[in-house]
């Protein structure tokens, strides 16, 4: 939110301190730095705490916090700041121990009692937290934020104790007061997570929208909780619902979009991440559109989206990943190979990234950087190689290289525990090479007792038969639905 310090466009930092502040606020520190003496109003140290706290230089806040309750020992924002500090540090009994003094001075401050619970919860302390929660709520200014807060950090503490009923009771209370809050909405089904209780879940959500069926919060709850448990399909009529309620219902259209996409029904996850797309600066629904073209083999169109989310590339590696795979797909290796290294040396173990460089090298026909990845990836993150072995011999399969598809083969075999996807592999590479409705109905057969595996290796090894087959993607579907019910 505030990498772009000072930027005038930046609405939400000015909620907080004027930049012309900051400036002037640094100025002085860099000042005190050097001659060790320098005087601070208070709002100079709470600017500066904030400043240090969004650049992530949790010494220099540290550092202003301790000489600002030197200056004004009973500050209570200072304190407030301090505490805050200590418990993002885990150091809960000293940010406790700040908040006491605090609340000797200031008995009745909601946002005190707010942070004690919090850290309370954090000790483990759940009967003191819930007496501190209580507090905060009593004391609270009518219509506060910091309620939301107080109802959310309350049930989630109730909910961390296993008293999940007071913690649903808590959050319809917070839900009665502020009922479009999405978060309170969220709470209310976090609450029954805690317990990995799906079942009452839905139940409790199904009870919900037949007392308030136009509540299309209480719908995407309920489709969000068929989602987890597997039934797609209901969880889909439960995010259309939210969506025929609320036009800007935009976690049900995006939710949707998702098992859409997941089901390879790519035009229509298209339509429902445009829906949920708005100005008010979220461009990750444009990066899912994006994707989405790009298994459509569209590549254009997929870069028109992604530029969209320009402004926020450098801060999202799947927009980098994307970008380089666009240009990967136009048969531009060249131009794809330095998102892919660049991502690598962010992330070592995104094999995403690490598959994408082979591919390219394939392309390239350059054996030898494609031989230097895979010596690299084996001998420094071997776990990764053979979890993922399946994606390097694609490669090497659909790159024609015999040698290197063989060696892999070898080294899996030797394994002994890839036997049942080796097992599968083969007999996707046998349709491959013999297309046949038989080769092809004995894939469809793995789909039944190995459905992710099937897919999978029918994904990287065939990707005609997984992309344009209406046989295979009949079942694809069928199986699919057959699996998610079973779990």
């Amino acid at each position: 939110m505030l990498d772009n310090f000072g930027n005038e466009d930046n609405e939400e930092f000015d909620d907080f301190f004027d930049a012309e502040e900051i400036e002037s606020a640094l100025e002085k520190y860099q000042l005190w730095k050097e001659s060790g003496s320098y005087y601070f109003k208070e709002e100079e140290i709470e600017a500066l705490s904030y400043h240090f706290f969004i650049e992530g230089k949790r010494a220099e806040q540290l550092e202003i916090l301790e000489h600002g309750l030197l200056l004004y020992p009973s500050n209570i924002e200072i304190m407030i700041e301090m505490a805050n500090y200590y418990s993002m540090k885990n150091l809960n009994d000293q940010a406790l121990e700040i908040l006491i003094k605090a609340k000797t001075i200031a008995p009745y401050d909601s946002s005190i009692a707010n942070l004690e619970g919090v850290v309370l919860t954090e000790l483990k302390q759940y009967d003191e937290a819930e007496y501190a929660f209580e507090r905060a709520i009593e004391n609270i200014d009518e219509e506060d934020d910091l309620e939301i807060e107080v109802y959310i950090n309350y049930a989630q503490s109730l909910s961390m104790a296993g008293n999940r009923t007071k913690a649903v009771r808590i959050t319809e209370q917070g839900i009665k007061k502020y009922p479009l809050n999405e978060m309170l909405y969220n709470q209310l089904g976090l609450n029954f997570i805690e317990g990995n209780d799906f079942t009452n879940a839905i139940n409790y959500f199904k009870r919900k929208v037949d007392d308030e069926p136009f509540n299309d919060n209480y719908w995407h709850q309920l489709g969000k909780y068929l989602e987890i448990s597997g039934q797609d399909t209901e969880a889909l009529n439960a995010y259309d619902y939210a969506g025929l309620i609320n036009e800007k219902a935009d976690n049900a259209f995006f939710s949707k979009a998702g098992i859409l996409e997941s089901r390879l029904e790519y035009t229509k996850a298209i339509e429902s991440y445009k829906a949920c797309i708005r100005s008010d600066g979220d461009v990750y629904p444009y990066i899912c559109v994006a994707r989405c073209y790009l298994a459509l083999n569209d590549s254009k169109l997929a870069r028109f989206f992604l530029k969209k989310a320009q402004y926020y590339g450098d801060f999202i590696p799947e927009y980098q990943y994307l970008l380089g795979y666009s240009y990967l797909i136009e048969r531009e290796p060249l131009i794809a190979l330095p998102y892919f290294k660049r991502l690598i040396k962010t992330d070592d173990k995104d094999f995403a990234s690490y598959k994408a460089l082979m591919a390219c090298y394939a392309e390239l026909d350059k054996k030898k950087d494609l031989e230097a990845i895979v010596k690299k990836l084996k001998k420094s993150q071997r776990d990764l190689y053979f979890e993922n072995w399946r994606g390097i011999a694609s490669i090497f399969y659909l790159s024609e290289f015999v040698d290197l598809f063989s060696e892999i083969l070898g080294e899996v075999r030797a394994l002994k525990i890839y036997d049942q996807e080796l097992e599968i592999v083969m007999k996707v590479i046998r349709y491959d090479q013999q297309p046949s409705m038989q080769h092809k109905e004995e894939i469809v057969k793995c789909m039944i007792a190995n459905f992710d595996d099937t897919v999978e290796s029918v994904r990287t090894f065939c990707p005609e038969l997984f992309m344009n087959d209406e046989y295979f993607k009949l079942n694809y579907n069928l199986y699919k639905s057959d699996n998610n019910d079973e779990q």
